[in-house]
């Protein structure tokens, strides 16, 4: 019975990802986690927590089987799984939650750079600990979240005191982040009909529809236009009829254009066209099996499609366009996923930009998904958002992770809208992975702590790996 509770666990805490999101599930789903650890013997625990972890990702990254194949899906779901095993060697709510904290660590750092995509900060954004975001950022929110429902499990009335003491202490950490001026942005969204296996076999259509919308952009009406990953699948320096359309639309509209595009040098980088200087970024963290095939020989045996798959080479250096009205970052689709680029680097910039391809999960929760990615880093940098996908998703997020103006899903439209420029760096900016670090060193010492409390080797063994309880 304690094994069917750990999956029903998992799958109540998956409601607070999208499509369902509903946050409070979160809650409920590791509160029943935590209550089946504190029953379980070792060997119990690991496997408690290796079904949760089954059962918390099975449904949420079901998405990732309509283009890679169920095994594959399968097998991230089962390896990632694993990685919530780290939750059965501690007791009590602070080794409890620094536990999660490694978890989330592994996942978003192995293999292959990681897939973080089910981190429970990403899924938080609109409820009352959204004012937590740019103060310990998603990091420290996951923290705390799992402290406060542990807290009050173990402690109840005195637990929830706790809880809300500690979070109120939080809100008196300042911010530091101020309004600046008012970009005027133009986010293109080429739309879709149907699924797309790629965009390498509908390259041509996908720019002509970008370029359709482009010309509804009425004359200076606009500082940016802003293109979605993937909307150019060749270099638009070396086709010259591409080139010289995106120059006369620049033209017309009197404002630079943002393109992605697969350039010469082998990358997935984004230019700045219709500018007089040369500014130009290339995509540092690809995704694993989509720009790069990790182990190629054997992953083409399993799937044709991989065969698709030629591989990018990735960007060495960050950028900071700079336009008359402001600075910015742009993160090309995977990059949310990076703290270090979604995070740390947003210090110096006004505002961010996202650029996004998902038209290879036409009608699935893939999109929702990354896009709830992005309101948390604008509410941990505390930065307004221009969001643009060639598909759908495109939307202006504010500095709390608000969505404030968006377009249709798959639907041929420019979405036009100012975003603020900000200035200034919050604590989670500044001090976010110090604050990581702290966590898992946390987790060690209280993990080192336990073990030297028994009395012999054996003993301190048998904790780890053997029959000991808990």
């Amino acid at each position: 019975m304690i094994y069917l509770w750990a999956a029903l666990s998992g799958l109540i805490a998956s409601a607070a990802f999208e499509p369902i999101s509903f946050w409070p599930a979160l809650f409920l789903g590791i509160g029943g986690l935590y209550l089946l650890n504190k029953r379980a013997s070792l060997k119990q625990k690991i496997k408690v927590n290796l079904l949760f972890g089954i059962a918390f990702q099975i449904y949420s990254l079901y998405w990732i089987g309509t283009y890679v194949g169920w095994y594959a899906w399968l097998a991230l779901v089962l390896m990632q799984a694993t990685f919530l095993i780290v939750l059965s060697f501690t007791s009590g709510p602070i080794a409890f939650a620094a536990s999660w904290v490694l978890f989330e660590f592994i996942l978003r750092s192995f293999p292959f750079g990681g897939f973080g995509w089910s981190r429970i900060g990403f899924a938080l954004t609109e409820t009352p600990l959204n004012y937590l975001y740019p103060r310990i950022g998603i990091v420290g929110v996951a923290f705390l979240a799992v402290l406060a429902v542990t807290l009050i499990i173990d402690y109840r009335a005195k637990g929830a005191v706790i809880s809300i003491v500690s979070l109120l202490v939080m809100a008196l950490i300042p911010v530091n982040v101020k309004d600046g001026g008012d970009v005027r942005v133009a986010l293109v969204q080429g739309g879709q009909t149907e699924k797309m296996d790629n965009t390498f076999e509908n390259a041509e259509a996908a720019i002509s529809k970008h370029f359709a919308a482009t010309r509804k952009i009425p004359a200076g009406s606009v500082d940016i236009v802003l293109w979605p990953e993937n909307a150019v699948m060749h270099d638009p320096f070396v086709r010259q009829t591409t080139n010289q359309t995106f120059i006369s639309e620049a033209k017309r509209i009197n404002a630079p254009i943002l393109v992605n595009a697969n350039l010469k040098d082998g990358t997935n980088g984004t230019v700045l066209l219709g500018d007089d200087l040369d500014q130009r970024y290339s995509k540092r963290y690809l995704t694993p099996f989509g720009e790069f095939i990790p182990f190629r020989s054997i992953v083409e045996s399993i799937n044709d499609k991989a065969k698709r798959v030629s591989g990018y080479i990735p960007g060495t250096e960050p950028y900071l366009f700079k336009t008359e009205k402001g600075t910015f970052r742009t993160l090309i689709c995977y990059e949310l996923l990076s703290d270090k680029q979604a995070r740390t680097e947003m210090a110096d910039a006004d505002f961010i930009v996202t650029q996004t391809n998902n038209a290879t999960y036409f009608e699935t929760w893939q999109l929702e998904q990354e896009l709830s990615i992005a309101k948390a880093r604008s509410a941990e940098t505390s930065r307004h958002s221009a969001y643009v996908s060639t598909t759908g998703g495109t939307s202006l997020i504010d500095e709390d992770g608000s969505i404030f103006k968006e377009i249709p899903k798959y639907q041929n439209q420019v979405l036009i809208g100012e975003v603020k420029t900000r200035v200034g760096s919050t604590p989670a900016t500044q001090y976010g992975s110090y604050l990581e670090l702290v966590i898992l060193a946390l987790w060690l010492t209280l993990v080192v702590y336990r073990l030297t409390r028994t009395k012999s080797f054996w003993s301190r063994f048998r904790v780890v790996f053997g029959k000991a309880g808990s």
